[in-house]
């Protein structure tokens, strides 16, 4: 690090008169040390590791700082000092966060003899709402970011409706997008989310919101291969305890925060719905044949992540994916 500590002199001689100066009269007055300011870190930059965590890195330019002193606001409220921390510190979990908004901070150094300007600001969201207003916070797993909540769209992305579809003949010879509640109960809805065919996935005008997107196979492997393998990833996913999975709800631990629950589905077929608290399945952006599409499955009795090929025609839940998960905000 540079230093940045400019050392300056002022010698006072007594003694002395314009009329009759003696530069050999003796220093009476001691050294007068001044102290620069400390420079303003830069490079903030900030990582939504979770809806309730936000991590803050930055750049310290000086070696002469006392420490830093982190300042946040929301909304149009005044900027609020969350932290002071030690000299030499580049790095911060903010761990204070509680609703879902988007959050401005900026940084500076201070010192006793006073404080540098900020640093640069960033803005950064904790949630991301689609075009019916739903809300959604979302968690970082490795690389990726994805929602911690199953969709609730009824509307694509352009704006047009999707219809929902109650009747079960009606849902078993769709072959146009839709969405249902499970068992047609809209109190489900409120816990798991829809459950969408891949026709309304596949649907070109867009079922994720903007800038987020229905995975495919590739980016499934990844969220897989990160926690571990499809042998134990899946209880690494679940949530935990049997208030909405199936006894003995094998490993799970939603350590990864994921926090699948067991949605079920509707079936192809004729169009009734298989019992809630057994499985959870997501569908994949990737259809495996003509009339087959791929998915992942989460189930009570083991701590995998299985993925299978069902019928475009089933029901299944979505989650979605941010979509340049290396740009977190």
């Amino acid at each position: 690090m540079r230093n940045l500590i400019f050392l300056g002199f002022l010698i006072l001689l007594t003694g002395c008169a314009k009329s009759n100066p003696d530069l050999t009269a003796p220093l009476t007055t001691p050294l007068t040390l001044l102290v620069i300011i400390p420079n303003a870190p830069t490079n903030l930059k900030g990582v939504v590791s979770k809806s309730t965590q936000i991590d803050l890195t930055w750049t310290d330019n000086s070696d002469n700082e006392e420490g830093f002193k982190i300042e946040r606001k929301s909304g149009t409220d005044a900027y609020k000092l969350i932290a002071t921390l030690n000299s030499n510190v580049m790095t911060y979990s903010d761990k204070s966060i509680v609703d879902p908004t988007n959050y401005m901070y900026r940084i500076f150094s201070y010192h006793q003899k006073g404080n540098s300007t900020h640093s640069n600001e960033i803005n950064l969201a904790t949630s991301v709402t689609d075009v019916d207003g739903n809300k959604y916070t979302f968690v970082q797993i490795g690389q990726q970011v994805w929602m911690d909540k199953n969709l609730e769209v009824e509307t694509y992305r352009n704006g047009d409706v999707i219809p929902q579809v109650t009747d079960a003949k009606e849902w078993a010879a769709l072959k146009t997008g839709a969405w249902c509640y499970h068992s047609n109960n809209k109190a489900n809805g409120v816990i798991y989310g829809k459950l969408y065919n891949w026709y309304a996935v596949n649907d070109p005008r867009g079922l994720a919101p903007k800038g987020w997107h229905i995975p495919n196979n590739a980016e499934w492997t990844i969220l897989t291969t990160f926690l571990g393998g499809t042998s134990v990833a899946g209880g690494k996913m679940k949530s935990t305890g049997t208030s909405r999975w199936d006894s003995p709800n094998f490993g799970a631990t939603n350590e990864s925060g994921f926090s699948g629950l067991p949605g079920n589905t509707r079936y192809n077929i004729i169009g009734t719905f298989g019992d809630l608290g057994n499985f959870g399945v997501w569908w994949s952006a990737e259809s495996a044949t003509v009339k087959e599409a791929w998915s992942q499955m989460l189930e009570y009795r083991n701590e995998r992540l299985d993925r299978v090929y069902l019928t475009m025609e089933s029901g299944y839940s979505v989650r979605c994916l941010k979509d340049d998960s290396t740009k977190l905000n």
